[in-house]
């Protein structure tokens, strides 16, 4: 699909996901004709001369970036999203318990949700533990997905556990601190409420994808899969978390100096994001251990549509695996 877009007289920088928004704007002076996939998501926007973001006025597609009011967006003649991405107006079918709890660790209240599919609620079955929590139960709607694939079959039932967080980047990125909280406090919490089967499951997006799986890696004892939608593994501890373009890919030097895990892993990236090498190098190192790792690339950047599109994928990658028996090669506790 060819692109020849033409900047607004106000505009001086044009931004999208091929410059990796703010890594590399774009002088409008130097835009040109370019090509994407056919099957593409692209969104972009441009800067003006006070530098604020703003979307193209000659693009009447409806904004569909919950984080940025600015991104237009355009869709190749290819592009189908994925059927249980477009669920809108369905109510989550089961119940949602809403759980606070107050953390000796990190010294302060902390509120959760779990959804457990209609009538199972008191059921011992697989728990999906999601960062990002607030996004993923209201943008990704992973309630209603469960509900729409168990009608058809597509997968059994889970409880999912929806965590967001307050500081976003200071808890996720590389934090023993909120990394206990998860593990000693949280999860034998929610586990006295909604009994789990002994199959656990990590799941994460961008920052959330990261911690998933330090998460996952630092307790193989409880977790058996793990789910990363654009896993920000460039990052590493010593880099500057205001430039996300200069890690050094931490966790892959974990991962390639340490034993192997009994983990099954499930990547996606965006083919315009700057971090498809990180978790191409990632899914590598995996395979060299021996440990089971699919990687899906999706045309599309670092935003909600692409991951919505994951959802189905990644609940089938966890629960249509006919080896995953409950009780069985992992523990029932959630204590370590």
């Amino acid at each position: 699909m060819r692109i020849d877009l033409q900047a607004p007289t106000w505009a001086t920088h044009f931004l999208s996901d091929r410059t990796d928004w703010n890594k590399a704007p774009l002088p409008v002076a130097e835009m040109a004709p370019f090509d994407l996939p056919d099957d593409v998501y692209f969104e972009y926007a441009y800067i003006d001369d006070q530098g604020r973001k703003r979307p193209d006025p000659e693009n009447f597609n409806p904004i569909l970036n919950p984080w940025w009011t600015f991104a237009s967006n355009l869709m190749g003649p290819a592009y189908r999203p994925d059927s249980m991405a477009r669920l809108s107006g369905m109510a989550p079918a089961g119940q949602v318990l809403r759980l606070s709890l107050d953390s000796e660790i990190l010294q302060e209240n902390r509120r959760f949700l779990v959804y457990s599919p209609a009538g199972m609620a008191q059921v011992a079955l697989p728990h999906i533990l999601f960062q990002d929590g607030k996004a993923y139960f209201g943008w990704g709607r992973v309630p209603q997905v469960l509900d729409r694939m168990m009608v058809s079959k597509r997968v059994g039932p889970a409880h999912l556990i929806f965590v967001p967080p307050k500081q976003r980047t200071e808890e996720y990125a590389f934090n023993p601190l909120y990394l206990r909280f998860v593990l000693d406090e949280l999860m034998p919490m929610v586990e006295s409420r909604v009994p789990c089967d002994g199959r656990r499951a990590a799941w994460g997006a961008s920052l959330g994808g990261l911690f998933s799986a330090q998460l996952a890696w630092e307790s193989p004892d409880r977790f058996q899969k793990v789910v990363c939608q654009s896993g920000t593994f460039l990052f590493s501890e010593d880099m500057d978390l205001k430039n996300p373009f200069a890690g050094n890919e931490s966790f892959l030097r974990r991962v390639q100096s340490e034993k192997i895990k009994e983990l099954s892993w499930y990547l996606e990236c965006g083919t315009l994001e700057w971090l498809l090498a990180s978790n191409r190098n990632l899914q590598a190192a995996l395979k060299i251990k021996g440990m089971k790792a699919v990687l899906r690339e999706r045309n599309a950047g670092h935003n909600w549509i692409n991951w919505r599109n994951g959802m189905a994928s990644g609940l089938e990658f966890i629960l249509q695996d006919p080896d995953w028996v409950a009780g069985e090669n992992h523990g029932t506790s959630p204590h370590r």
